[in-house]
């Protein structure tokens, strides 16, 4: 079996495997991937050769301590079925000790999203542009990249996951066809945004091939972009900013979509009521209720535009079964 890129330790042949079941059965699984590669670097310094004990598993979840218990348990959520997986399947993993305890729901959210001001991403975008080396692709890649997730809200996994051919560039539309939860949907662009992924595609260092299943998003290894090169090009792009810490994260660009466009509307006097069906719909989501949440208190606008938001649109929510 070929090796994908990233995972290294003795169990990366039962790890690749693991992902390509997951997507098999229709899931992106991409950052939960990241997660993964960085369990398996950890394994490669800790725990080179086999097997792999119990011991070793409780001074991991220790090391995870340092995260939120949202984050901690998204880790676990990803590393433990893997591991009984390569069990399963036969590789030295002693016995798993028990799935720590998922947090209460009140624990969920120890971080709100960072909302980007317009400046704050023009200074993002402007360093992505530099990021090194010079001569490779990295930072077209980041700059574009970065630029699209603003400009559409799209989730970091379905950005990643798009082809070429995804794109067609003279009706200006972007099909995703491995949304959450399966679903597809088809995006018009902006003009700006359109010219940009057209400009990324004709770009010179970008040495891969334009096919329609060709991936449109490509590292400097010429393969399809990675959560972890993703993440790693924004943190840098911000590090090389004045923002101040936190800085955001990748998906802090979708909120940060959501919530600019609603305040757009307010500040048009638009109906925002009647325009709110399509806002979901565009970000993927499966009612109205799930873009609630997108509303972070941004100053008395925004504070306003929620509590509106929420009276106005109980409605609006698909009956579930």
């Amino acid at each position: 079996m070929r090796r994908r890129r990233g995972f290294s330790s003795w169990l990366a042949a039962h790890f690749e495997r693991f992902v390509e079941l997951r997507r098999a059965s229709g899931a992106v699984y991409a950052s939960q991937e990241g997660l993964l590669i960085a369990f398996d670097h950890y394994l490669g310094v800790h725990a080179p050769t086999p097997p792999l004990h119990g011991e070793l598993l409780g001074r991991y979840l220790v090391s995870l301590d340092r995260l939120s218990p949202r984050g901690r348990d998204n880790v676990i959520s990803v590393v433990w079925p893997a591991l009984a997986h390569a069990r399963r399947h036969g590789a030295p993993v002693e016995a798993l000790p028990a799935r720590p305890a998922r947090p209460l729901d009140h624990h969920w959210r120890q971080r709100q999203p960072r909302i980007l001001s317009r400046t704050e991403i023009g200074s993002v975008l402007a360093a992505a542009r530099t990021l090194p080396p010079a001569g490779g692709i990295r930072a077209a890649t980041a700059a574009t990249l970065i630029g699209l997730l603003f400009a559409t809200g799209l989730r970091v996994g379905e950005a990643l996951a798009l082809d070429v051919g995804d794109l067609d560039r003279l009706a200006r539309l972007l099909t995703v066809r491995r949304g959450k939860f399966g679903k597809s949907r088809i995006l018009p662009l902006c003009d700006s945004v359109s010219e940009a992924l057209e400009r990324y595609l004709a770009h010179p260092r970008r040495r891969v091939s334009t096919a329609p299943s060709a991936p449109l998003f490509v590292s400097s290894r010429h393969g399809r972009v990675g959560y972890l090169v993703a993440w790693n090009s924004l943190q840098a792009a911000c590090a090389a900013t004045k923002i101040e810490r936190p800085w955001p994260r990748l998906h802090d660009l979708r909120h940060t979509f959501a919530v600019g466009r609603l305040a757009v509307w307010y500040e048009e006097r638009a109906d925002v009521n009647g325009r709110l069906p399509a806002l979901s719909t565009y970000l993927g989501h499966v009612s109205v209720e799930n873009t609630r949440r997108y509303l972070v208190a941004n100053g008395l606008l925004l504070q306003q535009a929620a509590a509106r938001f929420a009276q106005q649109t109980s409605g609006l929510d698909e009956v579930r079964p």
